[in-house]
């Protein structure tokens, strides 16, 4: 019986022991929350700081930069510019960071210095183009002429493209220019040796260069179209016979064209100059008046300078005397088939244009138009009068 009571009174102690370590436990739980929870009070947050400070701060960037504008921006600048449109993202950014009385320094400033110029560089810079036969070389030059308010820089011209089978270039295929002057010009030439009798092609040359702002700009001139043979051959001295016997053995091509604002005689007249100017040697022409119609007959004969193949020409005329609009048929033969064509355009453009009877240059428009009016003009080169 005491044993009993005694195992009944061990259990009774531990189970007050039990209830007595749960109680500390949750008792010390609750203190480590609310231990754990005053620490957190304790600690600022890093990304909220509270007003006062952030006002504080505000104000400290507001008077650092109130005292710099001061310093650096004109109040002329801030009150009379009016922002253009492509200045509002800037003048937003100095709203938003600062206050309308005093904007950023810097920003208005630029804001107010730099402006737009209404004037552009495209088309206010001009490539032009020309070319001649001096002697036994090809020349072709370009003119840049900077019509611009404004002087371009770093000024390069160059060849792009020119017919590498005919000419041979002499020197390099470009030049460099430091500057050009509002108003100036730079014209630099190419000189090009021709290696066949024929030259046929065309020339075109680039143009780049740095405009005020920094800008760069490139321009192409026109082509510049080479149909040459004339100018390339040397007079070749033949009698009629042989100059017949000839031209049996060679090919040949012809063309027939109407030449409207010159009489017969007159192209007889031009015909002769053009056959002497394109370096042929005259074997014989005659002109005949038969009841009112002329008829006209020029032949001549040259050699290419490079192969010393032979070419022969045959320019008829005919019309009514004295009377605008001639017929004229030109009729070419040659050793080498590749020169035909090239001479027949060279002899038809040579026979179409106005030139001066006097020393063969062409006349320019104004004076054509003034001959066709029947006024007398005075030729541009050799100031010979002429009238019709």
């Amino acid at each position: 019986m005491g044993l009993i009571q005694s195992i009944l009174l061990l259990q009774a102690t531990f189970s007050i022991f039990g209830i007595l370590g749960a109680l500390f436990v949750f008792l010390l739980l609750i203190i480590i929350i609310l231990a754990a929870y005053a620490i957190r009070e304790q600690i600022p947050d890093p990304i909220a700081k509270p007003p006062v400070q952030q006002a504080s701060t505000k104000k400290s960037i507001h008077d650092v930069l109130e005292d710099r504008s001061v310093e650096r921006v004109k109040p002329i600048d801030i009150v009379a510019r009016k922002p253009r449109p492509s200045d509002v993202p800037f003048a937003s950014m100095a709203r938003s960071t600062s206050t309308a009385q005093h904007p950023i320094p810097g920003v208005s400033s630029a804001l107010s210095s730099v402006k737009e110029s209404d004037s552009s560089h495209e088309g206010q810079v001009k490539a032009l183009r020309g070319g001649e036969f001096i002697g036994s070389r090809m020349r072709y030059k370009v003119k840049v002429l900077n019509d611009s308010p404004f002087t371009i820089t770093d000024v390069t011209i160059y060849l792009l493209s020119y017919p590498h089978q005919a000419l041979k270039l002499v020197g390099d295929d470009d030049e460099f220019f430091a500057k050009i002057e509002p108003g100036g010009f730079r014209s630099p030439c190419f000189d090009f040796m021709p290696t066949q009798d024929c030259v046929r092609g065309d020339i075109v040359a680039g143009i780049s260069f740095m405009d005020s702002r920094g800008r760069a700009h490139t321009l192409t001139t026109k082509p510049f179209v080479i149909r040459s043979v004339c100018d390339l051959l040397i007079p070749e001295q033949l009698s009629p016979e042989d100059f017949t016997l000839k031209l049996k053995k060679l090919e040949h091509g012809e063309i027939t064209l109407k030449v409207e604002e010159w009489t017969p005689e007159e192209m007889y007249e031009k015909a002769l100059k053009i056959v002497d100017d394109s370096n042929f040697f005259e074997i014989e022409s005659n002109i005949e008046n038969s009841e009112g119609v002329i008829f006209g007959r020029i032949q001549g004969s040259a050699k290419g300078k490079y192969t010393g193949k032979s070419v022969g020409v045959e320019i008829t005329i005919t019309g009514p005397t004295r009377k605008k609009g001639a017929s004229c048929n030109i009729k070419v033969s040659g050793e080498d088939e590749a020169m035909i064509l090239p001479a027949i355009d060279d002899l038809r453009e040579r026979l179409s244009a106005w030139l001066c009877p006097m020393c063969g240059s062409p006349l320019t428009l104004a004076n054509v138009e003034d001959l066709k009016k029947g006024k007398t003009i005075c030729c541009p080169f050799c100031s010979v009068t002429i009238g019709r």
